[in-house]
C-alpha cells in the first residue's frame, strides 16, 4: 500500500512539473482558449487614445492617435502629434485601407506592395494594419507545449491560416490558461521564416476585460528597432458616429 501510494504521488508531481504537461494539456482545449482570448479583447466598438513610440536604433520619436474601431471591418485613426504627421488619417473598410496626409491634401489607396512597406518608419507595416480580426475565427489551434515567461506558466499555441490569402500564415502565441490572455506573439512568413514578435505587458482591468496598456512590436527583419504602443484611454462598446467610417472624414 505505501509502494502505491510512493508511485501516485511521483506521477502526480511529474504531471505538475514536466515541461510539456501531459495531464494539464488534457485540460486545454487549445481552440476554446483561443477564443476566450478573443472574448476577452474584443467589443462591438472601441475608442483607443495611444502612443506610438518608434525606435529606430539612431532615435526615437512618438506619434500620437485617437483611433475608432468597429469590430473587425472598420477602423479610423487620426495622428495629432508630431507636427509632421498631425493631421494625417487612415480608415480601413471591409478590406481595404486608405491614408490622408494634410501636406499631399489627398488621399491613397494603400494596396499591393504598399502594404508590406513600413507605417511610418515604425516596426509595423500597413498590413499589420489590416490583420486586426479574431484570431479563432482566421486561424486552427493546436497545443505546441508549455513555457515559463515573465515567471507565468504560458500554454503555447500553434496557430495555423484557415485561409491561404491570410497575411501571416503561421502565428505562435504564449497564452495564460488561467487568466486567458496573451503574453507574447510570433508571426511568420509562409517560408517558416520569423517576422514578427509582440510582447504584451501591463494587463489592467478595464470594465470588465482585461487589456494590455503596452504592446511592444520588433521587427525581426531590421535591427536594433522597435515600436512600443501604449494605449492612454480604452473605451468598450461606445458610440461612433456614421460619418467616422466614410471616406469623406479623409480631409482636412
Amino acid at each position: 500500500m505505501k509502494n502505491k501510494i510512493i508511485i501516485a504521488m511521483n506521477i502526480l508531481l511529474f504531471c505538475m512539473f514536466t515541461f510539456v504537461n501531459p495531464c494539464y494539456a488534457e485540460e486545454i482545449n487549445p481552440q476554446k482558449l483561443l477564443e476566450q482570448v478573443d472574448e476577452n479583447l474584443w467589443a462591438n466598438t472601441k475608442f483607443i487614445t495611444g502612443r506610438l513610440i518608434i525606435d529606430n536604433g539612431r532615435k526615437v520619436r512618438t506619434l500620437t492617435q485617437d483611433s475608432w474601431m468597429q469590430g473587425v471591418e472598420r477602423s479610423y485613426s487620426r495622428y495629432k502629434s508630431p507636427a509632421r504627421e498631425k493631421g494625417t488619417k487612415m480608415l480601413k473598410i471591409a478590406g481595404k485601407l486608405w491614408m490622408y496626409t494634410p501636406r499631399t491634401d489627398r488621399k491613397i489607396l494603400i494596396a499591393g506592395h504598399l502594404l508590406r512597406q513600413s507605417m511610418m518608419g515604425s516596426d509595423l507595416s500597413y498590413e499589420d494594419m489590416m490583420e486586426d480580426h479574431k484570431l479563432s475565427h482566421s486561424y486552427s489551434a493546436t497545443l505546441e507545449g508549455f513555457d515559463e515567461l515573465a515567471g507565468t506558466r504560458c500554454a503555447i499555441l500553434h496557430l495555423v491560416a484557415r485561409d491561404k490569402k491570410t497575411t501571416y500564415q503561421t502565428r505562435k502565441v504564449w497564452i495564460t490558461p488561467e487568466d486567458r490572455i496573451v503574453l507574447k506573439e510570433e508571426r511568420f512568413a509562409k517560408s517558416g521564416k520569423l517576422l514578427k514578435t509582440i510582447l504584451f505587458k501591463a494587463y489592467e482591468k478595464i470594465e470588465t476585460r482585461l487589456f494590455p496598456r503596452t504592446m511592444v512590436f520588433r521587427d525581426m527583419l531590421k535591427e536594433n528597432t522597435q515600436t512600443t504602443y501604449k494605449f492612454d484611454v480604452i473605451k468598450f462598446d461606445v458610440d461612433i458616429p456614421a460619418k467616422y467610417f466614410s471616406q469623406s472624414i479623409l480631409k482636412r
